[in-house]
């Protein structure tokens, strides 16, 4: 009985052991003027802001020995890129986990590219030093601030699930932003002091309180009178666009 107790005890640290891995990277802001920072996440989980003084850290727990992430660092003349990924998830188990947790410098102007492939992604870009975005999501729920960033360009692309943008505070430059959703919702939660020029498209419903509709675009109250103007052009697919405007 006693051996028998024994051996069940070393499965479950050996099954627990398996069951979770971590990985950890920090890389050092030192030197670096700019740079991008590309992500590729087949699944999981995602938690990801930019209030660090690091250039990168991340920590990942992950459920195999063969989904330890890999990643590749170039630097050169002031500019680093960083390439962060993980092969297919194959050879999991119903219930493994894959979870990460990445932080951006606060202050090293960046480039940040992110694939997703299922899960969920919270992403706080909001008074950050992010200049462009490009998302591509498949079956994902995809939370986004970029609350008085220093964003420029973003590319959004998400496939199955709900998109939540949030865009409110004052901004101080323009920002260009393309999103497209397939099935789902894409919530635009817009900001009230600066210009906000909408155009969109898809099968799906809108609801756009707010707005007005002004040949084939619809605007907010503040463009022509803000400084700054935020030009979203988004398509619906077959999933809905609502629209939530800053009291």
């Amino acid at each position: 009985m006693r051996k028998l107790s024994l051996l069940l005890c070393l499965f479950l640290i050996t099954h627990a052991l398996v069951a979770q891995q971590k990985y950890e990277q920090s890389i050092s802001a030192s030197g670096v003027k700019k740079g991008s920072v590309r992500l590729e996440i087949p699944a999981g989980t995602l938690h990801l802001n930019a209030s660090g003084s690091a250039l990168l850290s991340t920590q990942v727990l992950y459920g195999r020995p063969s989904w330890r992430p890999g990643m590749t660092l170039k630097k050169q003349n002031g500019a680093a890129d960083i390439r962060l990924s993980q092969e297919n998830l194959e050879d999991g188990e119903e219930n493994s986990e894959n979870k990460w947790v990445v932080n951006l410098s606060k202050s090293t102007p960046l480039a940040l590219y992110l694939q997703m492939g299922a899960g969920e992604s919270t992403i706080d870009l909001s008074n950050s030093q992010v200049q462009q975005l490009e998302v591509e999501a498949g079956a994902a729920a995809l939370d986004i601030k970029l609350s008085k960033s220093e964003l420029r360009k973003a590319d959004i692309k998400a496939g199955v699930g709900q998109l939540t943008l949030d865009l409110r505070g004052d901004w101080d430059h323009d920002l260009t932003l393309d999103v497209a959703g397939g099935i789902g919702e894409i919530n635009l939660k817009l900001p009230k002091g600066t210009g906000v020029r909408l155009e969109t498209n898809g099968l799906g419903s809108q609801h756009l309180d707010g707005l007005t509709r002004e040949g084939n675009y619809y605007r907010n109250a503040a463009l022509g009178k803000a400084r700054h103007t935020i030009t979203i052009k988004a398509s619906g697919g077959l999933g809905s666009v609502v629209v939530m405007n800053e009291k």
